[in-house]
């Protein structure tokens, strides 16, 4: 009897898994991908997520210092349109770099294919930048529009590079809303060739997976939940778990090279790229020493070059080969007008050559909003762009040499406060750039302000911008005069039927200041209530910016920019008010910055407002978010105080 009865229910089992099998024939038919059902995607790795990466296998073989082969097979899901930008397959090709395969597909939620992109269907277009006169680097990239969401797209290359100097960077996860439920890197290389890796940001809850052994070393990252994007997050390469990896021995664009530290990649760079590209005519040496003439202050006689290269040349890129690497030469820079950023600064260097003045081509990463630097223990080819380095006292004086209308020596927030790399005849030198700090970006606006009865404000406005500020605003002086009235009026948004009446400006090039004059009118500036008027006292530059709430904030946040405001504006009321009340004194300390605010009566019909405004630069933990969005919410708090005026009995 039990032995029927346990028969029984083995057959009721095998016939339950038989239809259970003929619902999954129904469900993913032939030619379907179980794996890629978004069924099967975990819960926590949908939270916060805008696409999952569902799988990536990324194979690198190191042939030789000439040779790398690359292939690569990942399948990223799609859960809405943020996360398309994730799955857009392309590679890009050069005659350094050449593709055997590239192909993709894409499957419905359920894991069905619905689509087959072969090579002959990724649209191959130059990776020209728009300011680019020569450039032979190109992409394949795949334009697919969806026709709905979740899909998933699987990729598919095989490419070999001469270019072993570059060797990629892997990164856990794609982005802030992405996650990772599987993404594996493998590299294979001959020991001899001296192979280094670093890593970076690891420490935390990461489930990442490191095999070592000789001459073969892969990470793997499993079941990774998405980084949620929080107003005044960390750049995410601070915060995402990623793996840089290198060669002593290497080649970039068919040169080769040794190096193992700084001072000998710095060398390597002068000797073989630098060596040969300052040469210039006769003729362009004579004018040089013209301009110099009987000056013997090397920074007057640099700030003459420097106009000079500023008024004779434009900018323009140059990706050709070992000329994505190496600057044209000087000479055809002076025949043609033009260069990139490594052209122009070879450029500026050779003519301070023949005047005597010794300068140095340095390898940046540029950008305004994240002070990347070059990874001071970690020597590969790092930067993204190229600025000059001229000794001075025991410092550098900065020049940026594609602008044609930067001061001389200023930086501003593109290439300020990070670790760059000075290429010296003798080999290169990690050298940290001048860093504008709070009181360096500073904002002094002079104001004055008249009201009416029925609540017009006709005021005059003197702001003075320095250091990152100025970065933001000397450009304004060039735009035209509709530009202008749109800027300005952005501007003094919080002000109805704003009207300018005068604007002028003053770029102080020598002490990198600028200042921005207007005059303006608002016919409805006070509130008129019965006999009053009410209005608050910080007309012209009111603080606004309130963080975002957050219920339980996750990452911590970067204040990247400090910054300093102080204002003083003369206030004249109307004929026949008195002065009903005035808002407090504000004062205002916290790790965040400072505020102070006060506004006194001058004599009987004029106020004086001042105010002085800090807010400090730093990274700090998603434990003191609240506490730095109470303190701006404060300030605008305060900013928006209002005085009232009453008409006289």
């Amino acid at each position: 009897m039990f032995s029927r009865r346990t028969s029984g229910f083995i057959a009721m089992d095998i016939r339950y898994l038989f239809f259970f099998a003929l619902s999954l024939v129904s469900t993913f038919g032939f030619g379907q991908k179980l794996e890629y059902s978004t069924l099967l995607i975990p819960a926590e790795l949908k939270e916060n997520a805008n696409a999952v990466m569902r799988s990536s296998e990324e194979s690198y073989t190191i042939n030789s210092q000439n040779s790398v082969t690359c292939k690569i097979s990942s399948a990223c899901t799609v859960l809405n349109e943020y996360g398309l930008r994730h799955a857009r397959p392309s590679q890009y090709y050069s005659p350094t770099l050449r593709i055997s395969k590239i192909e993709a597909r894409v499957y419905d939620a359920m894991g069905k294919e619905i689509k087959v992109f072969k090579k002959k269907d990724f649209r191959d277009v130059s990776l020209g930048d728009g300011f680019s006169v020569f450039n032979d680097d190109r992409m394949l990239y795949l334009d697919y529009t969806p026709i709905g969401y979740p899909f998933t797209m699987v990729f598919d290359c095989e490419y070999t590079s001469t270019n072993t100097a570059q060797l990629p960077r892997w990164s856990a996860l794609g982005g802030y809303f992405v996650s990772t439920e599987k993404d594996h890197i493998e590299i294979n290389y001959p020991p001899n060739l001296g192979f280094g890796y670093k890593e970076l940001n690891f420490e935390g809850r990461f489930d990442i997976k490191k095999e070592e052994q000789a001459g073969k070393i892969s990470f793997t990252a499993t079941k990774i939940p998405a980084l949620k994007g929080e107003a005044d997050s960390p750049p995410f390469y601070k915060v995402c778990p990623m793996v840089n990896f290198r060669l002593d021995k290497f080649s970039l664009e068919g040169v080769q090279g040794e190096a193992s530290n700084w001072k000998d990649f710095g060398k390597w760079y002068y000797d073989k790229l630098l060596v040969g590209t300052d040469e210039l005519s006769p003729e362009t040496q004579i004018k040089v020493k013209q301009l110099v003439g009987d000056e013997k202050d090397q920074l007057k006689i640099a700030r003459k070059i420097y106009q000079y290269v500023q008024d004779k040349t434009r900018y323009v890129s140059i990706q050709v080969g070992i000329g994505g690497y190496k600057p044209m030469k000087a000479s055809d820079v002076d025949k043609l007008g033009y260069g990139d950023c490594k052209a122009l600064s070879n450029y500026t260097r050779s003519l301070l050559a023949v005047a005597g003045i010794p300068s140095y081509f340095t390898l940046v990463y540029s950008g305004g909003e994240s002070r990347r630097g070059l990874l001071p223990d970690f020597v590969s080819p790092q930067g993204d762009h190229v600025i000059l380095a001229m000794p001075h006292k025991d410092n550098y004086v900065w020049m940026e040499c594609t602008s044609q209308t930067a001061p001389f020596g200023f930086q501003g927030t593109f290439t300020d406060g990070r670790n760059v790399l000075v290429i010296k005849p003798e080999g290169g030198e990690i050298v940290r750039t001048g860093n504008l700090v709070e009181k360096d970006n500073s904002q002094i606006l002079i104001g004055k302000y008249s009201l009416t009865s029925d609540g017009a404000m006709t005021g005059l406005v003197s702001t003075m911008s320095s250091g990152g500020n100025y970065d933001g605003v000397f450009s304004h002086e060039r735009l035209s005069p509709k530009d202008q009235e749109k800027y300005f009026k952005e501007q003094f948004s919080h002000l109805n039927s704003l009207k300018l009446e005068k604007v002028d400006f003053r770029n102080d090039k020598d002490a990198v200041k600028f200042t921005e004059n207007v005059n303006l009118f608002t016919p409805a500036y006070a509130n008129v209530s019965g006999n009053r008027l009410l209005f608050a006292v910080n007309a012209f530059s009111p603080f606004t910016d309130t963080p975002k709430r957050y219920r339980n904030r996750q990452n911590p946040f970067e204040l990247e920019r400090g910054f300093f405001e102080d204002q003083e504006i003369e206030i004249t009321i109307p004929d026949g008010y008195d002065v009903e009340a005035l808002p407090s004194d504000a004062n205002l300390k916290t790790q965040f910055g400072e505020y102070e605010s006060k506004i006194t009566k001058k004599s009987a019909n004029t106020l004086v407002y001042k105010r002085s405004f800090l807010m400090k630069d730093g990274v700090y933990p998603n434990t003191e978010y609240e506490n730095y969005r109470q303190f701006c919410e404060q300030v605008a708090k305060f900013d928006a105080a209002k005085a009232v005026l009453v008409k006289k009995t």
